[in-house]
């Protein structure tokens, strides 16, 4: 187990997979917050709904642009289609429509807070899951175009550590 250990830490990708593991305890909290709306007041559930959005919008959708404009080009140019990216793409514009969405429900409409709460919670996650187990391993087989990449995500504002 230790060997694993040591090789992860060696992958080219580590420090994007590290940013993911801080960003999906984020994550987490909105499964939480929608099991938690039921039993809150409307003061409660507007605050708790302003700070998972001010996570949201200041942390999450930088980094989702971020890459696509920097992770997802190059993603592309190394397996040879222009489109690959799109599905990804597609998925930041879906969590996009929940995140506004959620910004705009009523704090009366507790079963809408708690399906648009549940529904981000999968989407990123699944979303992370695929970055990691289809784009990252590319950037493994090539380290230089890993650390290229870095570099520009941290430029672009796309590091969940810059905020």
């Amino acid at each position: 187990m230790k060997a694993l250990d040591e090789r992860r830490i060696m992958l080219p990708t580590q420090p994007f997979r590290d940013e993911h593991r801080e960003l999906i305890e984020h994550i987490e909290h909105l499964a939480e917050a929608a099991r938690q709306m039921p039993q809150l007041t409307s003061e409660e559930r507007e605050a708790l709904r302003d700070r998972v959005l001010e996570f949201l919008r200041g942390t999450l959708i930088p980094h989702a642009t971020a890459e696509e404009q920097v992770l997802y080009p190059e993603w592309a140019r190394l397996v040879g289609f222009a489109d690959a990216a799109v599905p990804m793409i597609h998925d930041h514009e879906a969590i996009a429509a929940r995140v506004n969405r959620l910004e705009t429900v009523d704090v009366g409409q507790v079963d809408t807070l708690q399906e648009l709460l549940y529904e981000l919670h999968a989407l990123v996650s699944v979303h992370f899951a695929k970055e990691e187990d289809i784009q990252l391993p590319v950037f493994d087989a090539a380290p230089e175009a890993a650390e290229r990449v870095l570099q520009a995500m941290e430029t672009a504002g796309g590091n969940a550590h810059t905020h």
